[in-house]
């Protein structure tokens, strides 16, 4: 498909292109034209030929507003046609997409041992968010943990969105086209959050009469009706200059809080008036629809006119528009005054409906990850049970990918065991990230799933944290605090890869069952990896909640082979020794 659309919208370009070249040479033609038929009017005194130039001139100016028109669809048909390139070349391997690093929070429950976020990440893999709005939104949902009814909600939206390749595409390239900053959006959410001020009455009322009174003293400036009507047109004139200076305050303080408001709104009426005006089926994109609809008025509308106010409030910083305009008729005292009505109307719904923006952008991401890999399977979602069949890590090669079944609807607790790089980690990796991706509608790399919605607890990846002047041992106690404490508070989920290796093996071994006796005590769902062997006989005390697995390797022709194969029971086989003796270190 994304082949075909390539070649679809080539086709366009090429047409585009041959059009825009035709025009290119006619604004030459015409503007040429024009030219020559102005200098015959003056030198052959032929009014003919003036009106003739003067019709050409118009068709000129025609000329032009249809080039930059073309420009305009040319940007954008190169930009889809980039997308469907992007997509083709993530499909062969090759990630290229922004991989959410700034997102990364090593102090986050899972985000970070999870790999979220950063290089080679799960954001990178999904993310095809072009504004700053949707890659927060996206970050924000790959770390929520929503309710049973929201997850089956937006798996109803993924769904649908997944099916429509062409909204999907639309909407993304209207987003890179838009490329809004992260203090663009900052400085439209706080205009919106603050009251403007306002000039007082006796401003306003001067700023009525005094344009009346311009305007009579103009009439009869031109009648001659009266000798003194040409100095109190000048005087009016002057006057009506000195209240604009009055209003500027007003008026800096609108454009002082919203710096680039006006481009940043053109481009999101654009994607809003895109997603009003597509007709849905799911009951959220029904919901994110009605949310955009004000007094039988759609945002887009309401929108594009505040950056038309804002477009008209700029010219403010034109010297002649600003002496011409407000010499006359006060011209931005009315836009300021449309500007403060406006507010007064919307302001309690501007954000919200930007805020918009980021969710579909956000769906939209899922979508596509969803429409790039069709033989994933949507988990069931239910409030107590939790199943993975042939479950696999996203973000390893298809090829080389071994899945694995796992059920903690009997056992809700395992240890794991494994020698070096058996697959320990990177299986609980995979459980943690599919059920991330579950949680926000995304369907998942299993056959089949069952899903609660659990707070998930992560340790893995901790770090000695030199700032805080905190050892690698204080850190992982810290986790195992909170993880503790969480676990008092609700039921969660956890995953623990070798916990407490910054202590002796004694003290790690005791630690390793203490915090699995406290945690059964709380009755936690989860996995624990560890090489002590010793700990797993705590599972004989619990049978009917707790089990051991293991992954297992073999040396076979003096090579070691790891089939990464989950398996009941305790591992058997290690591999330290021999991997030191074969690369001659004992």
């Amino acid at each position: 498909m994304y082949q075909d659309n390539i070649q679809r919208v080539q086709k366009t370009l090429d047409k585009l292109h041959t059009k825009k070249n035709f025009l290119s040479i006619c604004r030459i033609i015409l503007l040429l034209t024009s030219v020559y038929l102005f200098y015959l009017m003056v030198y052959q005194k032929n009014e003919t030929m003036g009106l003739w130039a003067f019709l050409v001139l118009i068709l000129f100016v025609f000329t032009v507003n249809r080039y930059l028109n073309l420009l305009t669809q040319l940007k954008y048909y190169k930009a889809l046609k980039n997308i469907n390139e992007e997509e083709l070349a993530f499909l062969e391997g090759k990630h290229q997409f922004e991989n959410g690093v700034a997102f990364l929070n090593p102090q986050h429950a899972f985000s970070y041992d999870l790999d979220l976020f950063g290089k080679g990440s799960i954001f990178e893999f999904i993310n095809r968010t072009g504004t700053s709005l949707g890659k927060q939104r996206l970050a924000f949902d790959l770390q929520e943990i929503p309710d049973e009814t929201t997850i089956k909600l937006k798996q109803e939206a993924v769904k649908e969105l997944s099916n429509n390749l062409s909204f999907r595409q639309q909407f993304q390239t209207l987003a890179r086209l838009a490329n809004t900053t992260e203090q663009e959006d900052a400085a439209i959410k706080k205009w919106a959050e603050t009251i403007s001020d306002v000039p007082r009455k006796s401003i306003r009322i001067a700023a009525v009469l005094v344009p009346l009174l311009f305007f009579f003293s103009l009439i009869a400036t031109i009648f001659d009706l009266h000798p003194l009507a040409i100095r109190l047109t000048t005087l009016f004139f002057t006057i009506n200059l000195m209240l604009s200076g009055m209003m500027m305050k007003f008026i800096s303080a609108e454009i002082g809080k919203s710096d680039k408001i006006s481009h940043s709104l053109q481009q999101y009426s654009q994607m809003i008036q895109l997603f009003e005006s597509e007709s849905f089926q799911s009951e959220e994109l029904k919901r994110m629809q009605k949310s955009l609809e004000v007094n039988n008025k759609m945002a887009t509308q309401i929108v594009r006119q505040l950056a038309t106010l804002f477009e008209k409030l700029n010219t403010v910083a034109n010297l002649f528009v600003f002496i011409l305009f407000n010499g006359t008729f006060q011209y931005h005292f009315w836009v300021h005054k449309k500007l403060i009505k406006w507010k007064n109307d919307n302001q309690q719904y501007l954000w919200q409906w930007i805020e918009v923006i980021g969710k579909v952008e956000s769906l939209n991401s899922i979508a596509n990850f969803a429409y790039n890999n069709p033989e994933y399977q949507y988990a069931n979602v239910t409030s107590k049970d939790l199943i993975f069949a042939d479950l696999g890590h996203p973000l390893i090669d298809k090829r080389k990918r071994i899945r694995n079944d796992i059920d903690f609807t009997k056992q809700s607790f395992f240890i794991l065991t494994g020698s070096n790089m058996s697959g320990k980690s990177t299986f609980l990796r995979a459980v943690g990230i599919n059920l991330v991706l579950s949680y926000v509608g995304a369907p998942i790399d299993v056959t089949k799933a069952s899903v609660c919605p659990l707070p998930i607890w992560v340790s893995m990846r901790l770090t000695d944290s030199l700032s805080e002047s905190e050892s690698y041992f204080f850190a992982e106690v810290k986790r195992l605090k909170e993880i503790v404490t969480q676990a008092n508070k609700q039921p969660v989920f956890v995953l623990l890869d070798e916990i407490l290796k910054g202590t002796n093996s004694d003290d790690k071994k005791s630690g390793t069952v203490g915090v699995i006796k406290k945690l059964h005590e709380f009755g936690v769902k989860g996995i624990i990896a560890t090489h002590d062997l010793e700990v797993c006989e705590i599972s004989k005390n619990y049978p009917e909640v707790m089990a051991n697995k293991r992954f297992e390797v073999e040396i076979i022709n003096d090579e070691l082979h790891f089939d990464y194969r989950l398996k009941d029971g305790i591992c058997q086989n290690k591999n330290a020794t021999f991997i030191m003796k074969k690369m001659n270190i004992i």
